[in-house]
C-alpha cells in the first residue's frame, strides 16, 4: 500500500503500515518488557521511530480508557490522549504549529536521536463528548532503548497539574498576605510612633510581633521555594562582623532569648566575602533561635566567626548537649523535639546553605564542650 506524503509544521508524519506496527507489538511482547512496564505506577509507552505507539503499559490503558492495547497501537501520544491540536491536521500529533513548543514531542524527538531526556508540556484535551476541554500539565521522558537491533523509545508521563496548581496558588496566597501583612505594620508603625506613653511598650509589642509573623511567612516562602529548584540568590559584599552584629541585634531582644545571653566572641575573625545576606541570615537565625530554645536560663549563645584559606565559617555555640538518638535525625524534614508542625530549621539550613550558598551546614555536641552549629562558605561566594 502507497502512502500518501502528509504536509507538516513540526515533526515528520509519516506512519508505519499496520504491517509493521505488528512486527514491532510482537518484538516488543516477545520479551518481558509487558510484564515489566505494567508494574510501574505511572503511564508508560513504547514507540516506534514514527513517534507511534507499539505498546503500552496498565496505567496507560486505564488513562486513556481502552480495554486492550491493540486498539492503542499506531497513535502518536496526543491523538491517544485526546490532544485537541492532534485532530487539525491530516498528519496528527506532532504535524501542527502549536507542536512547534510541545515539550511531548521535543522529547520524543530528542529521544529518537539516542538522548534520554526529561522535559514538562502542557496539554489541552477534549474532556466530554459535548466539548469541554481538559488542561494537564505533564512531565515527560524519553529514553532510547534496541531490542533485536532495532531502535525504540520508552516514553512515560506524569501528571504534575496539581503541583502547579499548587505552586500558582501559593503565590498568590504568600503575595497576598505579604502585601496586607506590609500594610498593617505601616499602620502600627503610625501607631507605635503617635501612641500616647502608656500605651507605646503596648504598640511596639504589637509592631514586633507583626514583623515577627512576617518574616516567619518570607521563611516559609523561601523554603518552598528552595525545595521546587525556584529559589534565586542575590550574591552581594559582605563583612563578617557586620553580619554578626546584625543578628545579634535581631534576636537578643526576641521570645527565644528571655533570660538569656547572646554575645558575640571577642575573637571572631573580621573578613569581606560574598554571599546572600538574606539567605545567610535565614540560616544564621536557625542556629541562633535553636541554640537559644536549647539553653537554660542564666545560659550564653555565642556566635563567631574564622577564616582558613579560601572558606569563612560562621558558627553558633551554646552548652548544651543534643543526645545521640536526636543527632541521626537532626537534618531530616520535619523532626523535631519540639512538637507537631516544627522540625523544618535545621533542614533548611541543609537546604538553604549546602545548595544554594555553596557552602557545607554541621555541628560537633558533647557533654563537655556544649554544641556548635556552623556554616562553612567560599569567600568568593557561591559558584
Amino acid at each position: 500500500m502507497s502512502q500518501v506524503e502528509l504536509e507538516t509544521r513540526f515533526a515528520p508524519a509519516d506512519r508505519s503500515p499496520e504491517t509493521e506496527l505488528s512486527r514491532q507489538f510482537e518484538i516488543i511482547t516477545s520479551q518481558q518488557i509487558p510484564q515489566l512496564l505494567d508494574t510501574i505506577p505511572i503511564i508508560v509507552m513504547v514507540l516506534n521511530g514514527n513517534r507511534q505507539v507499539v505498546f503500552g503499559n496498565r496505567m496507560f490503558l486505564q488513562t486513556v480508557g481502552a480495554p486492550d492495547v491493540r486498539a492503542m497501537i499506531g497513535k502518536r501520544p496526543g491523538e491517544a490522549f485526546g490532544c485537541v491540536h492532534s485532530s487539525l491536521t491530516p498528519g496528527g500529533c506532532g504535524t501542527t504549529e502549536f507542536c512547534v513548543e510541545c515539550g511531548a514531542v521535543r522529547s520524543v524527538l530528542k529521544g529518537l536521536r539516542g538522548e534520554w531526556n526529561v522535559m514538562e508540556c502542557n496539554i489541552n484535551r477534549a474532556a466530554c463528548p459535548e466539548g469541554g476541554q481538559e488542561s494537564l500539565d505533564l512531565r515527560v521522558c524519553s529514553a532510547p532503548y534496541t531490542v533485536m537491533g532495532e531502535r525504540f523509545v520508552v516514553f512515560s508521563i506524569t501528571d504534575i497539574s496539581h503541583e502547579k496548581r499548587r505552586r500558582i496558588l501559593e503565590r498568590i496566597f504568600f503575595h497576598d498576605i505579604l502585601n496586607t501583612i506590609g500594610g498593617v505594620k505601616g499602620i502600627l508603625e503610625f501607631v507605635k510612633e503617635e501612641a500616647p506613653e502608656h500605651l507605646r511598650e503596648d504598640a511596639e509589642l504589637i509592631h514586633g510581633a507583626m514583623a515577627s509573623l512576617s518574616e516567619e511567612i518570607v521563611s516559609q516562602k523561601q523554603l518552598l521555594a528552595a525545595e521546587s529548584n525556584e529559589l534565586e540568590i542575590n550574591v552581594v559584599d559582605l563583612a563578617s562582623q557586620e553580619v554578626l552584629e546584625v543578628l545579634q541585634r535581631t534576636f537578643r531582644n526576641t521570645e527565644e532569648a528571655r533570660n538569656r545571653k547572646l554575645t558575640i566572641d571577642a575573637a571572631a575573625h573580621q573578613a569581606a566575602f560574598r554571599s546572600d545576606f538574606a539567605l545567610l541570615r535565614r540560616v544564621l537565625g536557625n542556629m541562633i533561635k535553636n541554640a537559644l530554645e536549647g539553653s537554660r536560663d542564666g545560659e550564653a549563645v555565642t556566635l563567631t566567626s574564622q577564616v582558613s584559606g579560601e572558606q569563612i565559617t560562621f558558627a553558633v555555640h551554646n552548652p548544651g548537649f543534643i543526645p545521640r538518638k536526636i543527632q541521626l535525625h537532626l537534618f531530616n524534614r520535619s523532626f523535631s523535639t519540639k512538637g507537631l508542625g516544627r522540625g523544618l530549621g535545621t533542614y533548611s539550613m541543609k537546604l538553604l546553605g549546602e545548595r544554594y550558598l555553596g557552602g557545607q551546614v554541621g555541628f560537633s555536641t558533647s557533654e563537655e564542650e556544649g554544641t556548635t552549629f556552623f556554616v562553612r562558605l567560599p569567600i568568593g561566594g557561591p559558584e
